[in-house]
């Protein structure tokens, strides 16, 4: 043996020893604090964990949780007394456990009740099972009325797209409860999400419950609810998803593997172009099928084809005059410029077919004559379709899996990448099953998601309630769900921000809806929503420049990995209405670097507002540089000093954040939105003295820029490429140098878009640790 590969063995041991040492103090110190806390006679039984939480529940039912840090505590009671009580331990995908467990009966039935209390996360789920059939749910569990006072409430409202407020709502939710100092819970219901919900108003109740109709109640129905305590509020929101979707035992689906969250696709719902429209000189089929070959003409590359409900047949039967997107004329036809048929209608589905007069040859031919991947819209079923005969229906909605198997076998041959399923707040409001029993709802989404997966389809979910949120955890192929009304615009950037958080923290990515390309900033915010990039413009119109700011040139959409969603200094200056201004923030990690991805703007009309802000508030612990993206101006900062951003009535703010490592900040592909996302930078690693990229290029593209920020001229190598001279800004500190992939080199065909490495190092010349810039940070 060698002395190094000795040496190396050596400290194996000891990493290995003192893994064991600590691992066993650990296990001493959970024993030791269930001996300290456990009081196993009549009054009352208590468990704690490192984290500083503790749950009690005593003989009369009376239970409570506390917060050792900030403080907090709840108290609720069963209302009964206790038949017995047990301590214990245990395990699942959250990791180990306490367990309280305990019997009572309630309106004379027998139930039985079990309070986990994670060992190594601020995480309590609490259990009620019904060890009896009954019509009516049980009582609400827990039903907190001892709370901590001066507590902001905000959750999602029960409608459409879930808008966010700043209240408690009684639906099937989230509530987030914070205080100034950003110490959070997130509390919401852990099963049958169609038929729970929370009530109370966060002040003088927090209880867990059911639909007020819900019935039938079989022997053995259990239910949960979620407690997620930590300091940060997004942070929080963090624990309680991924806590959350580990119960339902889904793994996340990687975003290469969907055609809607990789590339840049085109889109025909309300607000695009050819929404209801078309060139009648062609045809709908014909006008797209042009629109596809402008693009691959002017090497725009879309990449797949979005259907809105124009494409199939449709009913006069409106559900009411609210839900009607768009005018629609006294003899039911939705754009009374164009001819009458079944198509042109805005109620429900009568057949999930395409119609004649729009796709002639059918929607097979017409998907292998543009040579795209379609997405295509679904909507309600309509009273009058004969699918009732052939099938069962609940309300307006399909729960037999026959329907879900035909419909998706049509699609899947029809060359459909993603089934999008809208209307979900009026199919849940107009199916009443949907609320009063416990498997109709589920039946309905259960089967969906299943026959769309079982013929490799994604799905997207469109006007959606908190509670299809919180469903969709539990479906791999749900892959992204509108968090904004139609036509994304300046209007729906505050909502769509605050959504995005729900969705994320679902394992759901984020859609914005459809923009036109010339809308600068509605693109960014939708790129960096990581979720799907979309446009609408008419045939000519778009903006070629601005695209590829977005995409790389074989139509990759380079984005962040963690979706712009507000800051914690946010939430709280929202529930003290401080000021109208809102900051999102979306992320990159590469190995030991993150980038920060900084969008701001003015919610007034009429005044000019600043948001002031540490990187610390970005999670930096270092030196960071903060550029400008739109004056193209930057700052060295530390952790804790502060910048503002101010906007007034009209502006937006954009900024890239990224630390400084060895007196440089590589800040990446110049031109692109998203100048560090992995889709051009695929890797990005920080040694003892340089910095490394590893660039990716499409196979047509030549060349690019990369800069940063640097205390001296940086010394650039390349290899599998070459490097243009380095533009160094004494002033500032910028720099900017030109790379060109090896065109003879072939490309990385290992993945599904063949890509061409180039590898970049970076080292600081001269580095000071005292030279710092500190140019004013501004905005045009």
């Amino acid at each position: 043996m060698d002395i190094f590969t000795e040496a190396h063995s050596v400290a194996s041991s000891r990493l290995h020893l003192r893994t064991k040492i600590k691992a066993k103090l650990k296990s001493l110190i959970a024993i030791y604090l269930v001996l300290f806390c456990v009081h196993a006679g009549a009054n009352a039984i208590c468990v704690s964990n490192a984290a500083g939480l503790s749950v009690a529940m005593d003989a009369n039912g009376k239970y409570t949780v506390s917060c050792r840090t900030p403080g907090w505590s709840f108290g609720g009671e069963i209302g009964h007394p206790l038949r017995s009580a047990t301590a214990g331990s245990g395990e699942d995908t959250g990791g180990r456990y306490q367990r309280i467990s305990f019997e009572w009966l309630e309106r004379k039935s027998a139930m039985s009740g079990e309070i986990w209390l994670y060992e190594d996360k601020s995480l309590i789920l609490f259990s009620e099972t019904c060890k009896n059939a009954e019509e009516m749910p049980p009582d609400p569990f827990p039903a907190f009325t001892s709370l901590p006072q001066s507590l902001h409430a905000f959750s999602y409202r029960q409608d459409s797209f879930a808008p966010p407020q700043f209240a408690t709502a009684n639906c099937c939710t989230p509530w987030l409860l914070f205080d100034d100092d950003a110490n959070a819970l997130v509390i919401s219901p852990a099963s049958h999400f169609m038929v729970t919900r929370l009530i109370g108003d966060g002040k003088n109740l927090i209880a867990s419950g059911f639909n007020p109709i819900l019935r039938n109640i079989p022997v053995g129905f259990s239910q949960q609810t979620i407690l997620a305590f930590g300091h940060g509020i997004n942070r929080t929101w963090d624990l309680w998803g991924q806590s959350l979707c580990n119960f339902e035992g889904v793994m996340w689906l990687h975003a290469d593997n969907d055609a809607i969250l990789k590339y840049l696709g085109y889109w025909t719902d309300n607000g695009a172009s050819y929404y209801y429209n078309f060139d009648l000189n062609k045809g709908y089929a014909a006008t797209l099928e042009s629109l596809v070959s402008y693009y691959v003409q002017e090497q725009v590359p879309i990449r797949y084809l979005q259907l809105d409900s124009w494409w199939y047949y449709k009913t006069v039967n409106l559900l009411d005059d609210r839900t009607v997107k768009g005018s629609v004329d006294s003899n039911g036809k939705k754009n009374p410029r164009l001819p009458d048929g079944e198509w042109n209608r805005y109620g429900g589905l009568l057949e999930y077919k395409a119609h004649p007069y729009v796709f002639p040859d059918g929607l097979e031919a017409f998907q292998k004559s543009i040579g795209l991947p379609l997405v295509t819209h679904n909507r309600w079923i309509d009273p009058e379709s004969p699918y009732h005969q052939r099938y069962k229906i609940s309300g307006i909605a399909a729960v037999d899996p026959k329907w879900w198997d035909d419909i998706a076998d049509y699609l899947h041959a029809a060359g459909v990448q993603t089934y999008e399923q809208d209307w979900l707040n009026s199919i849940y409001q107009r199916s009443p099953a949907f609320s009063s029993n416990l498997d109709t709802a589920e039946s309905f989404l259960d089967n969906m998601a299943r026959a769309c997966q079982e013929r490799g389809m994604t799905m997207q979910y469109c006007m959606p309630d908190p509670s299809h949120f919180l469903q969709g955890s539990r479906y791999y192929n749900l892959t992204t769900i509108r968090t904004s009304p139609d036509r994304f615009g300046r209007n729906h950037w505050s909502d769509f921000l605050y959504t995005s958080r729900l969705a994320y923290s679902m394992g759901i990515r984020p859609w914005s809806d459809v923009f036109n390309s010339t809308e600068r900033n509605n693109l960014l915010l939708s790129t960096l929503s990581s979720g799907p990039v979309g446009i609408g413009d008419a045939l000519g119109s778009e903006n070629r420049n601005d695209l590829f700011k977005a995409v790389r040139s074989d139509g990759v959409i380079v984005k962040p990995d963690v979706p712009a969603m507000p800051l914690d200094c946010c939430y709280i200056a929202d529930a003290r209405h401080d000021h109208s201004a809102l900051a999102a923030a979306a992320f990159t990690t590469q190995g030991n670097v993150k980038t920060a991805y900084l969008f701001a703007f003015n919610r007034s009309l009429d005044e000019t507002n600043r948001i002031r802000l540490t990187p610390a508030d970005l999670g930096f612990d270092t030196p960071v540089y903060v550029f400008n993206y739109f004056s193209s101006m930057g700052r060295y900062l530390q952790a804790n000093q502060t910048f503002s951003i101010s906007v007034n009535n009209q502006a937006a703010a954009y900024y890239i954040v990224t630390p400084i490592e060895h007196g440089l900040a590589f800040l990446g592909d110049a031109d692109k939105f998203v100048s560090n996302g992995k889709q051009r930078i695929d890797t990005l690693n920080v040694d003892a003295d340089k910095v490394t990229a590893d660039v990716l290029f499409a196979p047509t593209e030549k060349s690019i820029i990369l800069h940063g920020y640097s205390i001296g001229t940086p010394a650039i190598s390349v290899k599998s490429g070459s490097a243009g001279p380095v533009r160094f800004n004494q002033a500032t500190g910028q720099f900017a140098f030109e790379i060109k992939a090896d065109l003879q080199t072939p490309p990385d065909n290992s993945q599904a878009d063949p890509v061409r490495h180039v590898l970049v190092i970076l080292r600081a010349k001269s580095y000071n640790q005292t030279a710092q810039l500190n140019n004013v940070v501004t905005q045009k």
